[in-house]
């Protein structure tokens, strides 16, 4: 596995939210519409109250594999994306980054990126838009402490038990493919 810049990640895009101030505060403007090839099913928020919160590594697999804008709008995370489509130059490789509600950053993820986050502040809060509906049987949970090796930055962190319990990266890009072929 290997660690890489997220420009490196095919088709995954860094946007800028549309801002304005004044001295009633900002107005903030996000438009998912432009990016997704897909329509618009869904939004999400993830709220997590404790500093070292992981979620993740999550992935679904096909009929309910979704693209994915996400943001932060309270608090910071530091983020992780996996490519796992096999087609991708960037296949197997891995990104980390920060999204913060300062700098009003959202990432595009494409089919085949599996997510995760760790917060970096309390009472952090992540808004997604998503093209599918969360399907149980189609979610994939990539192992966040297995084969792909992330210098996770808070050692005292909180986790489920499910994502504990995640596949390895390998398993995760076999069960993506071979949705593909149904």
């Amino acid at each position: 596995m290997t660690c890489c810049s997220i420009t490196e990640i095919q088709g995954v895009k860094i946007l800028n939210a549309t801002t304005s101030s004044d001295l009633r505060g900002s107005f903030v403007k996000f438009d998912p519409n432009n990016l997704l090839s897909e329509k618009l099913g869904y939004v999400a928020l993830s709220i997590n109250p404790k500093v070292g919160t992981i979620r993740g590594i999550h992935l679904q697999i096909e009929p309910y594999a979704e693209e994915k804008i996400v943001s932060c709008i309270q608090g910071s995370t530091f983020e992780v994306i996996v490519d796992l489509r096999p087609d991708s130059v960037s296949f197997g490789k891995f990104a980390t980054f920060e999204l913060s509600y300062k700098n009003f950053n959202q990432v595009y993820l494409p089919k085949g990126i599996a997510h995760g986050f760790q917060t970096l502040s309390p009472q952090t809060i992540l808004h997604y838009f998503l093209t599918s509906k969360y399907s149980p049987e189609s979610s994939l949970t990539v192992d966040p402490f297995g084969d792909l090796k992330i210098n996770w930055p808070i050692r005292d962190f909180a986790i489920s038990e499910k994502d504990t319990k995640g596949v390895s990266m390998e398993f995760a890009a076999q069960k993506y493919a071979q949705s593909l072929d149904v």
